[in-house]
């Protein structure tokens, strides 16, 4: 086997590895969306999804949470509350700041989109054991803690 880190065996080096599982989980969670008619974008999904995680959030608290900068989170939560997802209010303890938080709609299409993008990872994690996930998941955890 090659090195994880030999651009001479592009397919096999870490980063492209990890990129590639990324795209691919993206698209999937895009046409589980769209199969229920919606024309939410996976990196939104990711927003609905903290907000239902955390209630409500401070519009920081949110791209920190998604990894978005401040004008990519302010134009998704613009898409978002023009679609009645989520709503954007003054905080009561700091004007300045925005607290977002999730709509009935909104919660609704996250509860919808879930199960179907479960039972696609259930489908791709197939005959791989929880052991081997979770070192997985332990694994690529540490490699962004140090990027």
């Amino acid at each position: 086997m090659t090195s994880p880190f030999s651009f001479d065996d592009y397919d096999n080096v870490i980063g492209f590895v990890v990129s590639q599982a990324g795209y691919r989980l993206s698209q999937a969670l895009l046409r589980a969306i769209e199969s229920l008619g919606s024309d939410l974008r996976p990196r939104e999904f990711a927003v609905l999804n903290r907000l239902h995680e955390r209630g409500e959030l401070t519009q920081i608290q949110l791209a920190e949470l998604t990894y978005k900068d401040k004008p990519a989170i302010t134009r998704m939560l613009d898409r978002l509350i023009e679609r009645g997802l989520v709503r954007k209010v003054a905080s009561p303890a700091d004007r300045r700041a925005m607290v977002v938080s999730l709509t009935q709609d909104g919660e609704a299409l996250r509860n919808a989109i879930v199960p179907l993008i479960v039972g696609f990872l259930e489908a791709a994690c197939e005959g791989i054991s929880a052991e081997e996930l979770a070192v997985t998941v332990t694994t690529l955890r540490r490699i962004s803690e140090r990027v």
